[in-house]
């Protein structure tokens, strides 16, 4: 790919291969995702397990609904080295050339962070927020949950957390770019904070505030890490090499001593000149005299 500035449909276009080149990648993942998917159901549904309730379904084909979501959104994980390439592709034209390296550590980066923000998601907050959610039936109430909106909820609490995650590349990338630095960052910490706690009281599917608070807590910690990124990698951040110390009239002129030579002996000739101008006058005037 050249520097050469790309045009609206140029742009439109590349969007165009990104969706169809990631929807295409999500295929094989899916069917894979189809071959585990018990696996992958006894991992999600092993919080409500651990409290000693069942999951049910009511209709004829929720079961197949709830195995097709998990096909999907395995599908999703397995192609994400895939989507992460074709976005950090499309994104590609705003650098130079000599920058096109970061592909190298943007793909595998934004692969182990999507993944590491669902993991941290389901290990540290997603069994905590079904406990709570359901301690709020009481005495005489007991819960059927529906295997296909329990899967709803699980997918729709847990992909935030790994979209969330990818916010230090994101940020890095802009910065790499010039679009923010790391000063305009660092002083925008406290609408960083109001926007992180709002984001995560939208994200989240609970209304805990020990949920939201882990999550806006998480996504203020990567604003920081961001920050310190961004000035690692700022254009311009290289120090420049040091200029030569100004060196004095004579050095930056050797030719001068030889110039102020000649002019102090062309004074010193024109002075002994006149004092024997004056010496020979004074002499013909004595022999003026004398006669």
């Amino acid at each position: 790919m050249s520097d050469k500035p790309m045009s609206i449909l140029d742009h439109l276009e590349a969007l165009r291969r990104v969706f169809i080149v990631s929807f295409v990648a999500v295929i094989p993942g899916a069917v894979l995702g189809w071959i585990i998917r018990e696996k992958v159901l006894a991992l999600l549904v092993a919080p409500v397990k651990r409290l000693n309730y069942d999951l049910v379904f009511i209709t004829a084909t929720e079961a197949l609904t709830a195995y097709l979501k998990i096909s999907v959104v395995a599908g999703i994980i397995f192609a994400s080295p895939v989507i992460a390439y074709q976005f950090w592709r499309f994104v590609l034209p705003a650098l130079h050339t000599h920058e096109k390296r970061y592909l190298l550590i943007f793909i595998p980066a934004s692969v182990l962070l999507f993944v590491g923000g669902i993991a941290f998601a389901y290990y540290s907050v997603f069994s905590y927020a079904v406990k709570f959610l359901l301690s709020f039936g009481g005495e005489g109430l007991a819960p059927m949950l529906s295997l296909s909106k329990y899967l709803s909820f699980t997918i729709w609490f847990l992909l935030p957390f790994g979209v969330i995650f990818e916010m230090p590349l994101v940020i890095v990338a802009m910065a790499r770019m010039g679009a923010v630095t790391p000063q305009f960052l660092a002083s925008k910490r406290k609408f960083a904070v109001l926007a992180v706690f709002a984001i995560a009281a939208v994200v989240t599917p609970t209304t805990d505030m020990i949920t939201q608070g882990i999550m806006g807590g998480a996504m203020y910690l990567l604003y920081e890490i961001s920050i310190w990124l961004a000035y690692l990698v700022r254009p311009g951040r290289k120090k420049k090499a040091a200029l030569p110390e100004p060196e004095t009239a004579v050095e930056e002129n050797p030719g001068n001593d030889s110039e102020n030579q000649n002019s102090s002996d062309s004074e010193n000739t024109d002075v002994e000149k006149m004092y024997r101008d004056i010496v020979d006058r004074g002499d013909s005037r004595d022999s003026e005299d004398r006669k």
